[in-house]
């Protein structure tokens, strides 16, 4: 893999994975175009990276992060059910190029329909939690941005629009963080001193950071709902493609 080839992955990683846009999805287009053989180690690096950027972005969210942690784990075994109970299913999706515009079709329907939702302040509880989290399951598909939907979830329950962007994000951290912990087994070490993919790190890592204040800001000014049309836009050019 070249240099600006794991360049571009690493652009597209610390974009996607935030922008409800879906950073699987666009990884699997990259590499399918750039015809690339997907590398575990710099995957387990890009990961990383903007595991990192979350916990950096949020560090001043620590005490919100523990004050509402029996809901972030109630919302986070939907997902951790479906990655290990459905793996080998999953890993056929992931390798059939052919479904990603479905996937982003899905993924437009929850961004757009937050269009038409109206910000209020509802409350936490464990009933509110576990949607959110089946909803997070759901976005392990390819094309299926968990972004998207952990935040049209929320907002569809009625919680605000920084509420839901706090929630959505402290579930990223156990999701990551588990499955981090899962692949690291099958890490190579050799990739522990390759020069080109400590860059691919640190890029990753800076880009996450920045997409994080981009999408707050979007949210924010309930602009979120654009995003649904670039993904549907999208699903409808690979429709053609493939």
């Amino acid at each position: 893999m070249s240099l600006i080839q794991t360049i571009i992955l690493s652009i597209i990683q610390g974009v996607a994975e935030f922008l409800p846009i879906s950073s699987s999805g666009h990884l699997n287009l990259a590499q399918y175009f750039l015809r690339l053989t997907p590398s575990l180690t710099l995957d387990i690096f890009l990961n990383t990276a903007t595991f990192l950027s979350v916990l950096f972005f949020f560090r001043n969210q620590i005490k919100y992060f523990f004050t509402n942690l029996k809901f972030i784990i109630v919302a986070s075994i939907p997902a951790a059910l479906v990655g290990i109970l459905f793996k080998d299913q999953i890993d056929t999706l992931f390798s059939n190029i052919n479904l990603l515009p479905f996937f982003f079709i899905l993924s437009s329907v929850f961004v757009f329909s937050t269009k038409f939702f109206k910000s209020k302040d509802s409350k936490l509880d464990y009933k509110k939690a576990l949607i959110i989290g089946i909803f997070q399951a759901v976005a392990i598909l390819p094309g299926v941005s968990r972004a998207g939907a952990t935040i049209f979830a929320a907002l569809l329950l009625g919680f605000s629009t920084t509420q839901a962007f706090k929630f959505s994000f402290c579930l990223f951290i156990p999701a990551s963080f588990g499955a981090l912990i899962l692949s690291a087994k099958d890490l190579s070490t050799a990739g522990l001193f390759n020069t080109q993919y400590l860059l691919a790190f640190i890029l990753t890592f800076i880009v996450g950071i920045f997409t994080l204040g981009i999408l707050k800001k979007v949210l924010v000014s309930k602009k979120f709902w654009i995003f649904g049309i670039y993904t549907f836009i999208l699903s409808l050019v690979l429709f053609f493609v493939f």
